[in-house]
């Protein structure tokens, strides 16, 4: 029967609205037994059934639902918010097409990075790949790109928020690389169908090179992919929410999120070049090869810009940044790299509905967190499990053995070593992603009060409202994740406190072990020293009997003498010999030859010295020894006070506490009391100071003099306290004084007159004139 077009359209609307309803049934029916399960494992009771409604129109038959208590995170309400297409983005995505051909000159022409070169090496070095007719390959099964291993889930969002998966209408078997080159070359490319896209999920995993050039070239007017790559590279979570200040225009309009974690190598799984791995990547008992994971999670709002902002910052080179409507077309672009099979698969599906790109986003880095979570306790566990005392340890002393002492190869601390570091390792995982979480998502992101990210509260439209209460939703469920690392961070850390008990017991066994060794070795070491000593004893015993064998055997001896001289030149060798040999093997005798030899070498010392003297050539003496004793030191000749006393006599009373204090005399008054007390010294005699030369015919006259007062010391208060002492000396009746330091070593003192005299005298050496310096130093 044919049908007009008033009918088809009714027919079609119909058909929407049953589809709606079907999907919202299945939506709560989801949600109950996900609430079931919950309560089971926990412990709870399960939520309570309540008068089912029904919820099917259009059709004869009902399904009866169980209405889903408070507590859930979905309602009445939303469901009729979801009905609500108002509520959704209606501005659907623009229309893209993109070609092998465009493809082939995008890899030539691009100007790549060094991480986008460093991805795609096989594939910009390859002339003939690009060469060929079909760029991917046809042929199913394994390709050397390992492509067949590569894995997608690209969804369409319409205008209701519900994501449905992309189906290829063509059903013939191709290859996985040309499945996903199918899907993701074109959007809204038909025209005339009815429900357009506004929103696109694009999810790839394990792309190969070839792939992620196609993610490049299909990609890059949305997302800046060259920083996606140099992300996925670098062993580091990081977060960039929308950069509105960027010079980029797809910085401005991005939020871009990574995550880099652990996770255990997989079977046949190959990790990629430019990820960190283990080098064995095969499992065994005693090893679990890891290999560095990372996924970035990406949304890009498309259209026109909501409104600008102004940038506050001092040095800015940008004055004004784009802010764009969260409820603009978006895409939600996610590329996970892992090298295990445990993808999660069900994270988007057409029971859900997204108001928004932004809340589409959360639920991708969600699940994204939840699969880091399991990941990371899968690496524990099989940690937890290396490390793990046997079940047979309480009952076999072998292995209580092995596990107390090290190995020849180490094999107990290098398994501790590996595990406590690989453990310390993950915690700083678990650290950046929480960390990177908590900067980027903060309050005012949540409650819409920002002015850079998603900005809208629930006051600016029932659309906000609507969205701003499924955004706490999806807060907590983010929140119990992150939870979820913190206390995985805290468990990490109690096994490390556990290995490292087990790695000090090692220790502890290993040290007393090689202390016993070294027990054992010292004694081997005391017993060969006492061998060694029995053969010098024998080879000592027979050396001197040798030495008089040697000597009786020599050809000129008279052939027809006795054994009587023999035997005597043997014992006046042998006996002490071996009696010097005997005394000096104890202390005691040791110490006796000492003080003899002492005595010895005192006796021939004494007289080679009076054989020398004799001859003219007396050994020199040292400046401090005279007559080759020590020299006595000086004494005092008389106390500090007498001393002042002395001086008294001079420049007048001693202070006293009951006469009060002197006043000090100045320099001037100083020299002028001593002019008329010192005696002159002859007009024959000239002495110079300091840097001159010193000129003295009587030397011993000189020194009275200067003992008798023509030399003396003034206080240091004479230089304005600058520490210098100088010296006041008349000459002629004219006062002279040395002012500095180093001019003060120049001058004479009794004690240096007399010592620095005869000094002179001694330094002769040992010629003859030594003998004339001393009988002048007599004389003086």
């Amino acid at each position: 029967m044919a049908l007009d077009a008033a009918t088809a359209k009714e027919m079609i609307q119909k058909l929407a609205e049953d589809r709606a309803t079907y999907l919202d049934t299945l939506s709560r029916a989801h949600d109950l037994l996900a609430k079931t399960l919950e309560a089971s494992a926990s412990g709870k009771p399960p939520p309570k059934l309540t008068t089912p409604e029904l919820v099917r129109r259009g059709t004869e038959a009902t399904v009866e639902y169980e209405s889903i208590n408070k507590s859930s995170t979905f309602s009445p309400e939303d469901s009729e918010t979801d009905d609500n297409e108002s509520m959704f983005v209606q501005d659907t995505l623009p229309k893209e097409t993109y070609d092998e051909d465009g493809l082939r000159k995008h890899i030539q022409e691009y100007n790549w990075t060094t991480f986008g070169r460093q991805m795609l090496n096989t594939v910009l070095d390859n002339d003939q790949l690009l060469k060929r007719q079909h760029i991917f390959p046809y042929t199913l099964g394994p390709v050397e790109d390992r492509s067949h291993l590569s894995h997608y889930s690209i969804f369409d969002v319409g205008n209701d928020g519900a994501p449905l998966e992309i189906k290829r209408a063509d059903q013939r078997p191709v290859s996985r690389a040309q499945d996903i080159w199918r899907n993701i070359k074109s959007i809204n490319a038909d025209s005339d169908r009815q429900r357009q896209a506004v929103g696109r999920i694009t999810i790839v995993r394990e792309p190969s090179p070839l792939l992620f050039a196609a993610l490049h070239y299909t990609m890059n007017n949305h997302f800046d992919v060259d920083e996606m790559f140099q992300m996925l590279i670098e062993d580091k979570t990081k977060a960039f929410p929308n950069r509105p200040f960027s010079s980029d225009h797809k910085q401005q309009r991005t939020f871009v999120f990574t995550l880099d974690f652990f996770t255990i190598i997989g079977d046949e799984c190959v990790p990629a070049k430019w990820q960190s791995s283990d080098e064995e990547g095969a499992i065994v008992d005693s090893h679990v090869p890891l290999s560095r994971c990372s996924s970035v999670i990406a949304l890009s709002l498309i259209g026109k810009p909501l409104r600008q902002v102004k940038n506050k910052a001092r040095r800015a080179k940008q004055k004004q940044g784009n802010i764009y409507d969260p409820f603009s077309p978006w895409h939600v672009l996610s590329i996970q790299y892992y090298a295990d099979w445990k993808h999660s698969i069900d994270a988007h599906n057409s029971t859900k509905h997204y108001v928004n790109g932004p809340e589409a986003f959360l639920v991708t880095l969600r699940a994204e967190f939840r699969d880091a979570h399991k990941r990371l306790l899968e690496v524990y566990n099989r940690i937890s499990d290396l490390v793990r005392m046997p079940p047979n340890f309480m009952f076999n002393q072998t292995v209580r053995d092995r596990l107390l002492f090290e190995d020849d190869e180490f094999t107990y601390s290098r398994r501790y070593f590996w595990a406590h570091q690989s453990l310390g390792i993950m915690n700083e995982d678990i650290q950046e992603m929480c960390s990177s979480y908590r900067k980027s998502f903060t309050d005012s992101v949540w409650d819409g009060s920002s002015k850079i990210i998603w900005p809208g509260d629930e006051t600016a439209s029932s659309r906000y409202a609507n969205w701003r209460k499924r955004m706490k939703d999806i807060r907590i469920d983010i929140e119990n994740e992150i939870h979820g690392l913190e206390k995985m961070a805290e468990t990490n850390n109690e096994k490390m406190k556990e290995i490292k008990n087990l790695r000090d017991n090692l220790f502890s066994g290993t040290s007393v072990l090689e202390s016993r060794r070294s027990v054992d070795q010292a004694i081997i070491t005391v017993q060969q020293g006492h061998n060694i000593k029995l053969l010098t004893l024998v080879t000592i015993f027979f050396l001197p009997l040798t030495f008089v064998t040697s000597v009786y055997g020599m050809t000129n001896m008279n052939p027809e003498d006795g054994f009587v001289p023999f035997g005597i030149t043997t014992a006046l060798i042998c006996l002490p010999t071996y009696g010097l040999i005997g005394t000096l093997n104890t202390h005691k005798g040791l110490k006796f030859w000492r003080t003899k030899m002492k005595i010895c070498l005192k006796f021939f010392y004494g007289i080679f010295e009076a054989i020398l003297t004799f001859f003219g050539y007396p050994p020199s003496v040292s400046a401090d020894k005279q007559d080759g004793e020590p020299r006595p030191l000086h004494k005092r000749s008389q106390s500090a006070y007498e001393g002042m006393a002395a001086r008294d006599n001079v420049m007048g009373p001693l202070a006293s506490p009951t006469a009060g204090v002197r006043p000090r005399l100045s320099p001037a008054d100083t020299m002028e009391k001593e002019k008329g007390s010192l005696p002159k010294l002859a007009t024959s005699q000239t002495v110079k100071f300091d840097n001159h030369i010193a000129h003295d015919h009587e030397p011993k006259a000189l020194i009275q003099k200067l003992q008798h007062g023509d030399h003396r010391r003034t206080d240091s208060w004479m230089n304005g306290g600058a520490g210098l002492e100088h010296r006041s000396t008349f000459i002629h009746g004219t006062p002279v004084s040395s002012p500095t330091a180093m001019q003060r070593r120049e001058t004479f003192s009794p004690r240096d007159a007399e010592g620095g005299f005869l000094s002179r005298v001694w330094s002769f050496g040992s010629s003859r004139k030594k003998v004339a310096g001393k009988k002048e130093k007599e004389e003086v």
